[in-house]
């Protein structure tokens, strides 16, 4: 009687604990996440839905994977979550909206961020003073909706503190601001290629944003039609400047 009291106790602290991480999760995903896949995980336009999704509900690495490294138009959240933060992210999302899976372990989202490759350093072009020249050209052309501490408007212009959109896939951010979306003017016609690196590199490391710096060759293929291929984690680094 003893053992079966304790295996019911242990699965309803199991079960228990696991409702807590959904829970944390909800608030992830509410701030991370909803903005593209919509608040019920429905998906909007080229933004998959994860309702009823059979990859969501799969393999668990393969999914860590992706949260952690990203992939097209996804961000990578390996620098701006922490394994408890995925861990409870993805396991909200494999037990909503008509998905049944198990909750993801922070242990397991560790053991999948060990094992990822360490990208190579890239080299890049940019002025001592970038970080400068950069944050004068987001206040005179991004300050006015963003806001000048990018916290945005809410409900209009979007925070671009803290942002996984903009610490993510650098190719997704050019193209935005080269080509415009929604209400996000374009700026292809008005900047070149060096004030987009510059504004770019800014806003990826200004306000606690932490990503790999931009130069104007790399927004010049993006202008072409191009891709960078570089995770979003890449080390990238000045001549003369160090890493």
């Amino acid at each position: 009687m003893n053992r079966l009291l304790s295996h019911v106790f242990l699965a309803c602290a199991l079960a228990l604990a696991g409702s807590a991480l959904a829970q944390d999760g909800a608030e992830i995903y509410a701030a991370q996440c909803a903005s593209c896949h919509q608040s019920e995980g429905q998906g909007l336009g080229t933004f998959p839905a994860l309702a009823d999704n059979e990859f969501v509900q799969g393999d668990e690495r393969e999914l860590v994977e992706l949260m952690l490294s990203g992939r097209a138009a996804m961000p990578a959240f390996a620098s701006t979550l922490d394994d408890a933060e995925i861990a409870a992210v993805l396991t909200h999302v494999r037990s909503s909206w008509g998905n049944d899976a198990d909750a993801i372990e922070a242990d397991l989202v560790a053991d999948v961020r060990g094992d990822m490759d360490e990208p190579e350093p890239v080299e890049v072009d940019l002025p001592d003073d970038w970080f400068e020249l950069g944050e004068a050209g987001y206040l005179q052309n991004c300050a006015a909706c963003h806001q000048a501490s990018g916290v945005g408007i809410p409900g209009a212009f979007p925070a671009l503190a803290e942002n996984a959109f903009v610490q993510g896939n650098a190719d997704e951010l050019l193209r935005l601001l080269l080509h415009g979306r929604a209400g996000m003017p374009a700026y292809s016609g008005s900047l070149d290629n060096a004030d987009i690196a510059l504004i770019a590199s800014y806003i990826r490391n200004a306000w606690e944003n932490e990503a790999h710096l931009v130069d104007a060759e790399m927004v010049e293929v993006v202008r072409g039609g191009g891709d960078l291929e570089l995770d979003p984690s890449t080390p990238t680094f000045r001549p003369g400047a160090g890493q």
